[in-house]
């Protein structure tokens, strides 16, 4: 039995050494979570399982444990990530199995002949580029990070820049979608309580990531001698950011919490404290109530995209709306926002063109007006 196989059928009280190594994979562990395998026959969803026993199942011993060094360490800094990567490796472990043959996956494993083909099935099958492109990336990234921890300058991606599809920043069939203001007044209006209002309000001010927003605690919320709250919020990365809170959404607070005074800020309507997928089952639910986004589920996402877009209306200079969103590339900015009237704006620009040669035009074509 391996350490994480020992780890994930014992509970963490039967520790004898507080400390040891197996602390640290029970940490691993823990941060991980569960996730619910799905048959690649049946396509049907297992019991829920430990991530950290699963790789360990299908890895060999040795990149287990580099596995875990990486998605444990700061390489890999934000909860959602790691755990996202280590589904993506569940993946690529399936795929060394059946196009390489290997019953365990190992860094290598991954061949550049089955990138190919892996990418030229994905693309028959429909997937979208953005999700491709960011499965070649995790198998990059943890081939850099095996290069840098054993020193082995003969590890290198089997990913080039010629696997990777075109991913067209403006294309907008691809992108989140956004809700307009009366759009997403509808949704907080479907909302039947002040704990399920508080969900989508609470995401769309603080232009929030779910998980940051689910994490956070009654005790994150602080009061100030004159009467004003701000809320200490824990973003992507570690980073720690103070927000002050609109009175209006501080309302809605205390009318959500009902005199609870520790806890979950963000809870459901029996008290429980909401995780991101009962946060994505509430919104997606309401969504459907006030009938926006009839093609597509109303996620997390589109809240934060939504109002990254609405502080671009306003007139904010992009420097801010990134400042705001916490993003550490302005380039992860633009990508959210969906610039409006972008047919008015060309045929403005088109126009100012013909100042150009707007007299000499009368060599060929009568002016404007006269007989032809």
């Amino acid at each position: 039995m391996t350490a994480a196989h020992a780890v994930a059928a014992r509970p963490r009280a039967e520790l004898a050494t507080p400390g040891s190594a197996e602390e640290a994979l029970f940490w691993l562990r823990d941060v991980l979570g569960t996730v619910a395998p799905r048959d690649p026959r049946t396509r049907r969803l297992g019991e829920r399982r430990w991530r950290l026993e699963l790789l360990a199942e299908l890895c060999d011993r040795d990149t287990f444990l580099l596995i875990t060094s990486w998605l444990g360490s700061e390489a890999v800094p934000a909860v959602t990530s790691k755990q996202a990567y280590a589904d993506d490796i569940r993946l690529w472990a399936t795929v060394a199995r059946e196009l390489g043959g290997h019953e365990r996956f190992f860094v290598g494993a991954i061949t550049p002949g089955i990138i190919e083909t892996w990418t030229k099935t994905q693309k028959a099958q429909g997937k979208k580029p953005r999700s491709i492109n960011r499965r070649l990336s995790v198998l990059t990234a943890l081939s850099e990070y095996a290069k840098w921890r054993t020193k082995d300058e003969s590890i290198a991606s089997p990913v080039t820049k010629h696997d990777r599809p075109k991913v067209d920043p403006r294309d907008e069939t691809t992108a989140t979608p956004i809700l307009e203001v009366p759009e997403f007044q509808a949704v907080v209006n479907a909302a039947t309580t002040p704990q399920q209002a508080l969900v989508p309000v609470l995401i769309y001010t603080l232009a929030g990531r779910v998980t940051e927003c689910c994490i956070a605690q009654l005790h994150h919320l602080k009061t100030a001698s004159d009467g004003s709250r701000t809320l200490d919020l824990r973003r992507k990365g570690g980073k720690g950011r103070v927000w002050p809170l609109p009175k209006r959404l501080c309302d809605l607070i205390d009318v959500a919490i009902d005199g609870r005074e520790s806890g979950a800020l963000l809870v459901n309507d029996a008290g429980r404290p909401m995780d991101r997928h009962a946060a994505d089952r509430l919104l997606n639910r309401l969504g459907i109530e006030a009938g926006v986004l009839s093609d597509r589920d109303l996620t997390p996402h589109v809240l934060r995209a939504s109002k990254l877009t609405h502080m671009h209306d306003a007139g904010t200079p992009v420097e801010e709306i990134q400042e705001y969103a916490d993003h550490a590339a302005i380039e992860t900015t633009l990508r959210y926002i969906r610039r409006r009237d972008s047919s008015a704006r060309r045929a403005t620009h088109a126009q100012a063109a013909v100042a150009a040669y707007d007299h000499l035009v009368d060599r060929f074509a009568p002016p404007e007006g006269s007989p032809a």
